[in-house]
């Protein structure tokens, strides 16, 4: 009788520990459908209290184990599915406590050792001194609690800063009007584009090498505004240039009062010493349509649109990069960029000898204040008038129509952010900073950063997923997408890597597709997706489990005593034929 009680005491555990299991489960469905995989992997299956429940259910399974002590040979299926299943739970735990789980995003040609992680950080950075924090955040675990009101406390060197999270959009979207009155020049533009029945409206930004132009078509509307007489001539065509095909960078050096024309190698391998000066130059990378996407910095398309040298700069002073665009040489004193080297890098084109490419209606803004523009045609046409607001400006060759109806000699840009719904697709944060009686504050989006003007050394804002250094580097050698025959959909994806280990001295060359992942030092690498364009980049997905040896050898102890259940019961059934006979 006592032995009854305790069986039905340990039910009365088990059932509702099963029960509430199975409705935490049922949440994390409902969960994972609204706010995605990596938000109910982190509010729910990875947070201390599931896998305490789980942890409960296994203590049980071993109370009810001990409550058939001692054992006998009749036991053992029922001990072996205990036993199974509490490894089956404990790896699990430990998997979800000790595991590492994260995408490994590789350009073709391009190594990677730094894995994003699902989980979010703040990244709080002071740069004189070098310190940083990194600050786990779990925003998008809640993403119905738009006012978060989270206070983080930073301690920098002699001072404490306080940021302030008091908004939090998980999908939000941006509002933006430009007005003039700003505090520094910068001149823009709007203008209306109609092309037979087809109308388009835009702003542009003479000083933003992102924003100065669009293309319409056939057709690109770029803005200038060149602070010299010389760039203006060259901007109108009263000058010109030739150069080799790839273009030509100029180097001046102003305490030396030497200045050098370097035309663009085909080879970029070797650096070239500047001659009668201790410099060397080193050509990186070129852009004939440079572009800044999410995915990173790309060439567009083949076609002159903003045409672009990357290159370093190396002498006694030390190294500096370089990136110069033909369309665009102000580029760097715009954005404050400041080099240990005193040298100044243009950039001159042979397609744009003009400066203005072909087919391009190419606005432009005199020192004086007054605006004109340049037409061009595919076969070296061009055409020169004066703009005057509201006027519509008639490009001869493409058909094209150009109406300029507002310009902003010190455009400032307002921007408004709202939410649209609680998934998590564009999150945005609204920091305050403190210090002391200083207060600044800003929005912040993922994978972007801020800067905060607080006390006499500002500091570095930036919000982006957790990164864990791997033991390996991975150089992604070539990316094949496979497609059904005759059709463009994918069949399969191809990654040829190079797997370097640095520590061991060893380097191995793999090929991981869906079916055929990379298993090395306790990390697995799958094939995930890739990301289309110029540069084919690859998406791994990298996971790290310590408890799957464990989880595994649950699942054959369950099996083994399934196994022994049925030998045990052919054994009886046998015994039992014999006594009878």
């Amino acid at each position: 009788m006592s032995r009854l009680f305790r069986l039905l005491g340990s039910l009365t555990i088990a059932v509702p520990l099963l029960i509430a299991i199975a409705a935490v489960l049922g949440w994390g469905t409902i969960y994972e459908v609204r706010f995605g995989t990596a938000a109910v992997q982190q509010f729910i299956y990875q947070s201390w209290w599931f896998q305490g429940l789980l942890a409960f259910l296994a203590l049980n399974l071993a109370l009810a184990a001990l409550e058939r002590y001692p054992w006998q040979r009749k036991h053992l299926p029922f001990l072996l599915a205990h036993l199974g299943i509490m490894l089956i739970l404990i790896g699990g735990i430990i998997g979800g406590r000790f595991g590492i789980e994260g995408q490994l995003v590789i350009p073709e040609g391009h190594a990677e050792r730094i894995l994003r992680l699902p989980q979010k950080v703040l990244v709080v950075r002071q740069l004189n001194p070098g310190i940083a924090h990194v600050i786990p955040t779990r925003f998008e675990t809640r993403a119905w609690v738009h006012e978060p009101q989270l206070t983080f406390h930073v301690p920098l060197e002699q001072r404490t800063i306080h940021l302030t999270v008091d908004r939090y959009f998980p999908n939000a979207e941006v509002a933006e009007r430009v007005q003039d009155g700003g505090t520094e020049k910068n001149p823009a533009i709007h203008l209306a584009v109609s092309h037979e029945d087809a109308q388009d409206e835009a702003w542009l930004f003479a000083k933003d090498p992102d924003r100065f132009g669009a293309r319409w078509g056939e057709a690109h509307v770029l803005f200038f505004a060149p602070e010299t007489e010389q760039r203006l001539a060259q901007l109108l065509g009263a000058t010109s240039t030739d150069a080799p095909d790839r273009g030509v960078v100029t180097i001046e050096f102003p305490e030396l009062k030497i200045r050098r024309d370097i035309p663009v190698p085909k080879d970029f391998s070797q650096p070239i010493a500047i001659e009668d000066t201790p410099y060397v130059v080193t050509f990186k990378d070129s852009f004939t349509d440079f572009a800044i996407t999410p995915h990173g910095v790309t060439n567009r398309s083949d076609q002159p649109n903003n045409p672009a040298i990357a290159l370093t700069l190396t002498g006694p002073e030390g190294t500096d990069g370089h990136l110069v665009f033909a369309l665009h040489p102000d580029f760097p004193a715009i954005h404050g960029v400041q080099s240990k080297i005193p040298a100044r890098v243009t950039y001159t084109h042979a397609t744009t000898r003009f400066a203005i490419p072909p087919n391009s209606i190419g606005l432009i803004r005199h020192p004086s204040g007054e605006l004109s523009c340049v037409l061009t045609g595919d076969g070296g046409q061009r055409q020169a008038e004066s703009v005057e607001l509201g006027r519509r400006i008639h490009h001869p060759w493409l058909g094209f129509g150009v109406v300029v109806d507002a310009f902003y000699p010190r455009a400032m840009i307002v921007r408004q952010f709202t939410n649209r719904d609680n998934e998590v697709r564009a999150e945005l944060l609204h920091i305050v900073g403190q210090d002391g009686k200083d207060t600044k504050d800003a929005w912040l989006g993922l994978r972007s950063a801020i800067e905060l003007s607080l006390g006499e050394e500002p500091i570095t804002v930036e919000y982006r997923e957790a990164e864990h250094e791997l033991p390996v580097t991975i150089t992604l050698l070539d990316f094949r997408k496979i497609d059904y025959p005759g059709t463009q959909m994918a069949l399969g994806f191809e990654s040829d890597v190079e797997v370097t280990d640095s520590k061991a001295g060893l380097m191995l060359m793999r090929t991981i597709s869906m079916n055929n992942p990379l298993r090395y030092k306790g990390f697995s690498f799958y094939q995930a997706s890739y990301i289309p364009g110029p540069i084919e980049t690859t998406v791994l997905a990298v996971r790290k489990d310590p408890g799957t040896p464990i989880v595994y050898a649950g699942f054959l102890i369950v099996i083994l005593g399934i196994v022994s259940m049925f030998l045990l019961r052919s054994r009886s059934q046998e015994s039992t034929e014999d006594a009878s006979r």
